[in-house]
């Protein structure tokens, strides 16, 4: 009897899975509750489990989706069920939609637009725990070369060198350099770090014939630029 009950409970499963994969065939993730499309993500990381309770269970405790996402790998595995096999499919959801993302700019179209800039860091930075700082490599004509993150610190405090940035740029042969960095406490002000930061990276920059086009702050949703705020 109780190989029967497995055998049932695993044809309901399937059952279940089929019919969330035709809703999103059919419809995207129009078609889908947010829990119902984290749980048929979740399912290919485990395919032997009702992954629905884990699904609601990672949005009671996150929020949102984006919020999973974003969440640290060590965050995501406090959760029930959730072991490195499955956190590690989230993480990598999130890499790749940045490499989405910045795929048309990789492909060397010119980064000029603010609201283009804006949502290239806001794709790397929101939403991250702890303070990252973030380098955007462009050419003569500004189109991107390459973007990495040059340090990760700690909440609140990010130290960055500038003969580590300009050392990258002069590797990638970069014209010109946008950097950016993340306050995680939600806070759009420059603090006085920042613009030191900003001004010695400009100086040491300008002597390597690099331009600084600007320094950006990620906080939450909102982006800011240290340029527009006559701070660079």
């Amino acid at each position: 009897m109780a190989a029967e009950k497995r055998e049932s409970e695993k044809a309901d499963v399937c059952g279940h899975r089929q019919r969330l994969k035709e809703r999103f065939l059919n419809h995207g993730l129009d078609g889908l509750h947010d829990y119902e499309a984290l749980e048929l993500l979740l399912s290919y990381a485990i395919p032997r489990r009702d992954v629905k309770p884990v699904a609601k269970e990672l949005l009671r405790n996150f929020t949102t989706l984006k919020k999973v996402i974003d969440a640290p790998l060590d965050r995501l595995q406090e959760i029930p069920g959730i072991g490195l096999h499955s956190a590690l499919l989230l993480k990598l959801c999130r890499e790749l939609l940045i490499l989405y993302l910045e795929a048309p700019d990789i492909e060397r179209q010119s980064v000029t637009s603010a609201s283009q800039i804006a949502h290239l860091c806001r794709a790397r930075l929101e939403g991250l725990p702890k303070e990252q700082f973030l380098v955007l490599f462009l050419d003569n004509r500004h189109r991107l070369i390459r973007s990495e993150v040059i340090h990760r610190g700690t909440v609140d405090m990010s130290v960055v060198y500038p003969r580590e940035v300009l050392s990258r740029a002069l590797k990638y042969r970069a014209a010109a350099i946008l950097v950016a960095h993340n306050h995680p406490g939600g806070s759009l002000t420059p603090s006085a770090e920042d613009v030191r930061i900003t001004t010695e990276l400009k100086n040491a920059a300008s002597v390597l014939g690099i331009r600084l086009l600007d320094h950006l702050i990620v906080a939450e949703s909102k982006v800011i630029s240290l340029k527009e705020l006559n701070q660079l």
